[in-house]
């Protein structure tokens, strides 16, 4: 059935989507080690602001309601904050201070994954929003190419 097939899509990208924030919640620890270090305050409002401003700007850009992901980052934010304030209260508690044998192999994995977030995907999305195909968004060329995926 056709929308078993789209289903299926949609579970790729919410686990990609799950990763991804998990990879993202993952250096939290580490910015409340240099906040500590720093004597810098946990919340940073004008980092918020950069944040939304980002967001806005993203939005515009990609054809996708800025405030769907404004409030997905409001959880994130918040969740970030709390995690910070876990390491604060309890440093020794976290794997910033844990060493692993394993580390060469988990190195290497994860620098092909920067790899692959910070080069490849914005390379291969930026030649397909440089395809001017009647000034469609981004949202709009991916629904045309999933819509005609299957056909």
């Amino acid at each position: 059935m056709e929308l078993d097939l789209i289903r299926k899509e949609l579970n790729v990208y919410d686990n990609i989507i799950k990763n991804m924030i998990t990879l993202r919640m993952a250096l939290i620890p580490i910015v409340a080690k240099i906040k500590k270090e720093n004597n810098l305050p946990l919340f940073q409002e004008k980092r918020e602001e950069e944040i939304y401003r980002n967001i806005e700007d993203f939005s515009k850009e990609n054809g996708v309601n800025p405030e769907l992901i404004k409030n997905i980052y409001k959880l994130i934010i918040f969740n970030a904050l709390e995690i910070e304030e876990n390491f604060v209260n309890n440093p020794e508690s976290s794997i910033i201070n844990k060493a692993t044998e394993d580390y060469k192999y988990i190195k290497e994995s994860f620098e092909k994954l920067d790899t692959i977030l910070t080069k490849d995907i914005p390379d291969i999305l930026k030649d397909i929003k440089s395809k001017n195909i009647g000034d469609l968004s981004l949202t709009e060329k991916t629904t045309m190419y999933y819509n005609n995926k299957n056909n």
